[in-house]
């Protein structure tokens, strides 16, 4: 699979490529593989406490988990206009994944598979939280709305020798963005992330637990 069969706006390819390279010199790590049914019914209920109620939310498994969505906003419509380029949009999220190391896209044993030559992402928080520190999930300040007052933005560029926040290095889990040591945050805003189901996809929506079913979509079952 070459970049291009994987679904980035033009202007975040070479970022997001950066970010596929640096995740597949990483050694695999097993994923769970889900032995349901990948459709979008309802898996079960759950119920997540909220201020003075509960919420049912409805829970539905994701056996594929190659290609997640990282949505910019609590949105799954909106679309955003590209800069530069009147009357082209970007859809409301961008599709990331991890590479397999030396994939042989030429000789393709499943070539109607278009997530071929894709590992099974373990970690989609994580994973999405990467471009939100990368600065990606905010393509021409489309996602200033939710960076709070008082957060200092990095200036642009890569990262170099210059402080972060304390924490910034982790996702909200307090697992560590770039394992390797070596790779520097960027020291962009990280909203909270909650994993959500849509079109038999992980999507990955700023907001808290009860986003997904505010949108009236599932929760991603554990």
């Amino acid at each position: 699979m070459n970049l291009s069969d994987v679904r980035y706006p033009a202007d975040t390819k070479a970022a997001v490529r950066n970010l596929l390279i640096q995740e597949a010199k990483r050694e695999a790590k097993p994923t769970p593989w889900w032995r349901k049914p990948a459709a979008l019914t309802f898996a079960g209920l759950a119920l997540a406490g909220t201020t003075g109620a509960g919420v049912y939310v409805a829970l539905a498994p994701v056996e594929d988990k190659r290609d997640i969505r990282c949505y910019f906003h609590a949105d799954l419509s909106t679309t955003y206009p590209v800069a530069g380029a009147p009357g082209v949009t970007r859809p409301p999220y961008i599709s990331t994944g991890i590479f397999v190391t030396g994939f042989d896209s030429k000789n393709n044993p499943n070539p109607d598979d278009k997530n071929a030559g894709m590992q099974q992402v373990a970690d989609p928080i994580n994973q999405c939280s990467r471009l939100w520190d990368m600065g990606e999930m905010n393509p021409g300040g489309i996602t200033d709305d939710l960076i709070p007052d008082g957060f200092v933005a990095p200036p642009p560029g890569p990262p170099g020798d210059r402080p972060v926040p304390e924490g910034a290095d982790k996702d909200q889990n307090g697992k560590s963005l770039w394992p390797d040591p070596a790779t520097k945050v960027f020291g962009n805003y990280v909203p909270h992330l909650t994993e959500c189901v849509v079109e038999s996809s992980v999507a990955v929506i700023p907001g808290p637990a009860e986003v997904c079913a505010e949108l009236g979509i599932p929760a991603l079952e554990k």
